[in-house]
């Protein structure tokens, strides 16, 4: 018999994980945008949303935070650290593209030198995803090879029921069957039918897209500027994205005493490749677009053997001009073809 969390239960299972000291956050509205928040009663959440607006990867990747201060006295140097809590946290109602931009940053972060303030974050956290049973014009997960029930990221798989008054419960990951065991007693054993999952059509062929990635003939070819024309680099796509990474290092202080802060970043904006000597490599704005979509889907590609996008379609929906990487790859395949 499969497990069943009902609905009417919910706020229940909130109280049972906090005594366990959990940390329960989840999708929320407020001030006409929807984000990650933490929730005391399951009313709070907004569970009818396709997607959030802002993404998942705010939770473990903050906007900004500080890495370590610093204060230079007559005699000694002194230092302090700041790691994030490990106190664990329950995220309950994400979707699967943002589970799954997790675990893609994953192989980034722990690439070259292991990111504890990543690490941490992940460690403490169990991400419950529900699956997709609605869909927009934007979502392209089943193009990037995920679906709306993926389970990539996720520790606990939440079906919703046929009826609308729960979920069908599937532990995918001993992180995540820990988790479940506080709220054992409220979840019931049953055979509901869980829905349909949302049918998210094929936007483009991925597999022409990369290999004309790849071919260096294509890296100056006009394509880009005649792609990239509306863009006006606010970098919006690249808050949004849940893989994008890029971030800044910046000292707050004086000579005497400061913190130093990691801050988002993006390759849209025009200083992000700014040398010091004044001379830009990426000067255009169809060079800063031409390198989102390279290393999407060429150059992440090949280091870690997947692509750096979910399919969420943030970038898109959240345009002021109306373009993304679904319209470049859409674009691409016409080329192809």
């Amino acid at each position: 018999m499969t497990k069943i969390l009902y609905s009417n239960d919910l706020t229940a299972c909130f109280s049972l994980w906090r005594k366990e000291g959990m940390r329960v956050l989840g999708p929320v509205s407020k001030a006409k945008t929807s984000g990650f928040g933490e929730v005391q009663d399951a009313h709070e959440l907004d569970l009818d949303l396709v997607l959030t607006a802002r993404t998942l990867k705010e939770l473990f990747f903050p906007r900004t935070e500080p890495m370590f201060s610093y204060s230079i006295g007559k005699q000694k140097i002194e230092t302090g650290e700041f790691l994030p809590s490990e106190n664990p946290c329950i995220i309950f109602g994400a979707r699967p593209c943002d589970a799954a931009g997790m675990a893609i940053d994953d192989e980034l972060f722990n690439w070259d030198y292991r990111d504890e303030y990543w690490f941490r974050r992940r460690d403490r956290s169990v991400i419950m995803t529900i699956a997709c049973k609605e869909s927009d014009d934007f979502c392209m997960c089943t193009s990037l090879g995920l679906a709306p029930d993926s389970a990539k990221g996720s520790d606990v798989l939440l079906r919703p029921l046929a009826s609308g008054n729960g979920w069908r419960v599937e532990e995918l990951t001993p992180k995540g069957g820990k988790a479940l065991q506080p709220i054992a007693s409220l979840l019931k054993e049953g055979s509901e039918a869980a829905a349909p999952t949302a049918e998210v059509p094929l936007l483009f062929d991925l597999e022409a897209c990369t290999t004309w990635l790849a071919d260096p003939e294509n890296f100056e070819s006009h394509f880009w500027k005649e792609i990239s024309e509306r863009c006006i680099g606010c970098g919006t796509c690249t808050y949004l994205c849940p893989t994008c990474h890029c971030f800044d290092i910046q000292d707050e202080g004086d000579t005497y005493e400061g913190i130093r802060r990691k801050n988002w970043d993006s390759c849209s904006f025009q200083l992000f490749t700014m040398h010091t000597s004044g001379h830009n490599p990426r000067a255009t704005q169809s060079a800063r677009w031409r390198q989102r979509i390279m290393h999407k889907f060429n150059y992440f590609s090949d280091k870690f053997s997947v692509n750096s996008c979910t399919g969420c379609g943030r970038c898109t929906r959240e345009c002021p001009v109306d373009m993304g990487v679904r319209e470049t790859l859409q674009a691409i395949s016409t080329l192809q073809k």
